[in-house]
């Protein structure tokens, strides 16, 4: 099948078309289809970085730092490969195939030798599936006799095959046989590295119907043009309502958590808005609970003080990226503690509240009950003994702890010895409305991404069971129980419901969105880790009121972004954060660009500066602005920005009947959630757009002295160009807003024609006139990569480089140290740790500090001959 082409089938008489791992999953009809599909797609990221790195391997450049991201990946693959023979059932499925496609140029090339070692599974796998008689055979069919070097050549030499992900593979096959699909479709005077526009055998009717909608008045946009504020719900519109994940306020977002919630909703809230939608996006901070205290105790500030002060910071980040909110507010407000102690009332009022009573430690001196994250101590497991265990997680040894396990605990506050203390607190008996619940999931849940789903299927399946929501905290919404009105509510019960309370901060009509199910679609954006609380917690509270009120009807979440393969890191200086990525010189509309190209929709993605550099100058650059460039151009250089008028044949209607079939995929992705899948479309259409000029070249044809007949057609092409670019500006809009409105500006488009159209139309008129064009993008060199690249890089490469000896930079291992030098280091040690903790920095950042200590206290203990086997022992455990 030719790269890019899409299969068709009828399924009870309902024509599909099939992308490609549908298609091939289609062919192979395996039984464990969900669980191949998620494989193929682990198989599409990694070739986006693979192919980058091989690039540079034929380019005689082997980059090591992506050789180090294709060799951690292959690491995963080979740790997740099953027996043989096939890679989920008996006999060989898709994923095999697939994987073996992707697997055949690195076993052939010298690069082997580094990317396989310790990988005898992978290896395995491999070499049996190349056994086999039908996989010989496929191999030599396509490669012929290429081998190590000179295959990877012809993988990069382009084919005569389809290049655009709009043709049909039935079609295809129509092909006479008396010539080759590639004679058929290529034009022999195209060179391989210039593809051009490929007819496909259309129908009548598409054809048709592309002439009606060419001709065909365009819809106006009035009611988006006098729409009043604030938007409320209205009857016989299309109502969504769109929330995103309230981002914590005691840190500063980085890429990852920003493309996990407020990016994604944004994008998806704009796509909306310009189909025409009804639609309101609301989000806000996260102010309460023990991470805000713990902050304000590390930089010296009340809770107040640290919850205005990242408000501000995250606002700042969020409008510099173009993240368009109805409203942005915050928990920390009086409809916060209305809706929360309204609905908690509810709950106590359906008998959905029970009394425990809980063993807490207590701290004298302070006076106070200590939340799990204000108590240190002696991890309690066999093995560790570290000593700055706190009181919900060792970070040594990595294991959940309870807080009253905890050897000699102290006060974090004060160190004081805290004692055992008996504390009443309210529990939501999730166990009475889970059959409830699970009836509802399972009405609205093919509507969620599948890690949702899975997410809340394994809580469902385990058994629910009755919760805590109450803490012993100063900072948070208080509890309005008697008896219980020194407490705060916990935050998994509260932040949720911010929601609620920030739409009735923006509109007194906040009801008819919060209690008018039957009209709203409901649409929240968030990480995984943000699943049970969405998905089980906020739910439960929301059907144990027995009120109506407005539930998800779709729950999209994403996997993990990592940077350069490796975590984000603040402390560190590892990644970009929100408040650096203006200072990189990168506009924000190609930060919103990649980060939504590389959207982790499936599985986990990573963020790398070679392939940011990539996507830009290919396909911004090189694609898109290329495109739009070239078709403004020529009307402003030839006929003084007045369009010119159009007098489109057969094959320009053939033309539009491509952009429709795009445009349609493209309307149909974003609707569904699918943001990757809508850019690529987008740019598929430029792309198409860019052949098509190539193909006519009307530059020539509207020269002086050439036939009218020409000149017209020249002009024609000219006309359809400019209207493309139009679609394009709006269809770039959820994605690149500031780079959209230029263009728009470029066509002095009218507002009221700023909505998306069903089908491609002449919103552009011969003419109109429009303004002269610049360029949209700006080309990113590979010194400016290099100098981000170390910019952002931190510790890691020192750290990778030090890893085997981390107390390297402590001693010098060729002299004797003393046992009293030791010990000294120990004390210095462990204070950085306990003081780095004290500023409530990421488990990922406090791992390395850790490590030095426990090496430290090795050294120590083998100083004073003491038995170090237990410490070793931990660490063997560790790795």
């Amino acid at each position: 099948v030719p790269n890019g082409a899409e299969l068709e089938i009828k399924d009870n008489y309902i024509s599909q078309e099939l992308g490609p791992n549908s298609a091939v999953l289609e062919l192979f009809q395996s039984k464990n289809s969900f669980l191949c599909l998620e494989w193929l797609d682990w198989e599409i990221n990694f070739q986006e970085v693979l192919m980058i790195y091989l690039q540079t391997v034929k380019s005689g450049k082997d980059d090591d730092s992506l050789c180090e991201i294709v060799k951690s990946k292959l690491q995963f693959l080979n740790s997740k490969v099953p027996p043989m023979p096939g890679f989920f059932e008996k006999n060989v499925t898709s994923i095999d195939v697939v994987l073996y496609g992707t697997l055949l140029p690195l076993f052939v090339h010298p690069v082997k030798s580094k990317l396989f070692e310790n990988k005898e599974k992978l290896i395995q796998y491999f070499m049996f599936l190349r056994a086999q008689s039908s996989f010989q055979e496929a191999e030599r069919s396509y490669y012929g006799d290429a081998n190590g070097k000179s295959l990877l050549e012809f993988t990069f030499t382009p084919q005569n095959t389809i290049s655009s992900s709009k043709y049909s593979t039935l079609n295809l096959l129509k092909v006479s046989n008396e010539k080759s699909i590639s004679e058929t479709l290529v034009s022999k005077t195209t060179t391989t590295s210039s593809p051009v526009l490929v007819e496909k055998n259309f129908t009548e009717k598409e054809i048709a119907e592309s002439r009606h909608y060419w001709e065909s008045k365009v819809e106006i946009a009035e009611r988006l043009l006098s729409q009043n504020l604030p938007i409320v719900p209205l009857e016989g519109e299309r109502n969504l309502m769109i929330t995103s994940a309230l981002p914590y306020v005691n840190n500063v977002p980085h890429l990852g958590n920003i493309i996990g919630c407020v990016l994604s909703a944004d994008c998806f809230a704009r796509f909306c808005r310009i189909r025409g939608d009804n639609v309101i996006y609301i989000c806000g901070t996260d102010e309460y609970g023990t991470a805000t205290e713990t902050k304000a105790l590390s930089e010296g500030l009340t809770p107040k003080q640290i919850c205005d002060k990242y408000h501000k910071i995250h606002s700042d980040i969020y409008k510099w990226f173009g993240i368009e909110f109805d409203y942005f507010g915050r928990t920390t407000t009086e409809s916060q503690t209305l809706a929360a102690q309204s609905i908690f009332w509810n709950l106590y009022e359906n008998d959905l509240i029970e009394q425990k009573s809980v063993e807490q430690l207590y701290c004298s001196k302070c006076e106070r009950f200590l939340a799990d994250r204000f108590v240190e101590g002696i991890c309690p497991y066999p093995g560790c003994g570290f000593d700055d265990a706190r009181g919900d997680q060792c970070d040594a040894c990595g294991k959940l702890v309870n807080a009253i396990d905890l050897i000699k605990p102290r006060c974090k506050l004060c160190s004081s010895a805290p004692s055992l203390k008996s504390s009443t607190h309210l529990f939501l008996k999730l166990q009475e409305i889970e059959k409830e619940l699970e009836d509802w999931l399972r009405q609205v849940s093919s509507q969620w991404t599948n890690n949702a789903k899975v997410i809340c299927e394994s809580w469902i399946r385990d058994g629910l069971k009755e919760r805590c929501i109450t803490r012993d905290l100063k900072w948070g919404t208080p509890v309005p129980l008697k008896g219980f009105t020194d407490k705060v509510f916990y935050v998994w019960y509260d932040a949720p419901i911010g929601y609620i309370s920030m739409t009735m901060e923006y509109c007194k009509e906040w009801q008819k969105w919060w209690k008018n199910a039957g009209n709203i679609s409901y649409y929240q954006f968030m990480g995984k880790d943000n699943v049970p609380f969405h998905g089980i917690i906020f739910p439960s509270c929301q059907l144990g009121t027995k009120e109506k009120w407005t539930m998800a009807t779709h729950l999209i979440a994403t996997e993990y972004l990592n940077y350069e393969d490796g975590k984000f890191s603040k402390s560190r200086g590892i990644g970009v954060f929100g408040d650096q990525a203006k200072e990189t010189g990168i506009c924000s509309d190609v930060w919103r660009f990649y980060l939504l190209y590389i959207r982790p929709e499936s599985h986990d993605t990573c963020f790398s500066w070679l392939d940011l550099q990539t996507k830009n100058n290919s396909e911004l650059l090189n694609n898109l602005g290329n495109f739009v460039n070239r078709a403004l151009k020529f009307v402003y250089q030839f006929y003084k920005g007045i369009v010119p008028k159009a007098s489109p044949v057969d094959l320009d209607f053939k033309f539009m009947t491509s952009i429709n079939q795009e445009l349609d995929k493209y309307t149909k992705a974003i609707g569904s959630c699918k943001l990757r899948d809508g850019i690529r479309h987008l740019l598929s259409i430029t792309r198409l757009g860019n052949q098509y000029i190539q193909e006519n070249e009307p530059y020539k044809l509207i020269k002086s002295g050439r036939p009218e007949e020409d000149r017209i057609r020249g002009a024609t092409v000219i006309n359809i160009s400019t209207n493309v670019v139009g679609l394009v500006a709006l269809l770039l809009q959820p994605y690149m807003p500031l780079t959209s409105e230029k263009i728009l500006k470029f066509l002095n488009y009218p507002d009221n024609l700023k909505v998306l159209p069903k089908y491609f139309c002449q919103y552009i008129n011969p003419g109109h006139v429009i303004g002269e064009p610049s360029p949209l993008i700006r080309k990113i060199t590979d010194e400016e990569v290099e100098a981000l690249r170390k910019k952002f890089a931190g510790s890691f490469e020192v750290e990778h480089d030090n890893s085997n000896n981390p107390v390297a930079d402590c001693f010098d291992n060729n002299v004797s140290v003393s046992v009293t030098e030791l010990e000294k280091k120990v004390a210095e040690q462990g204070s950085k740790v306990r003081e780095l903790k004290s500023k409530g920095i990421s488990k990922n950042d406090l791992s390395p500090e850790i490590k030095l200590l426990l090496h430290l206290k090795e050294k120590l203990a083998v100083a004073q001959g003491q038995d170090s086997s237990i410490m070793t022992n931990k660490s063997k455990k560790k790795k």
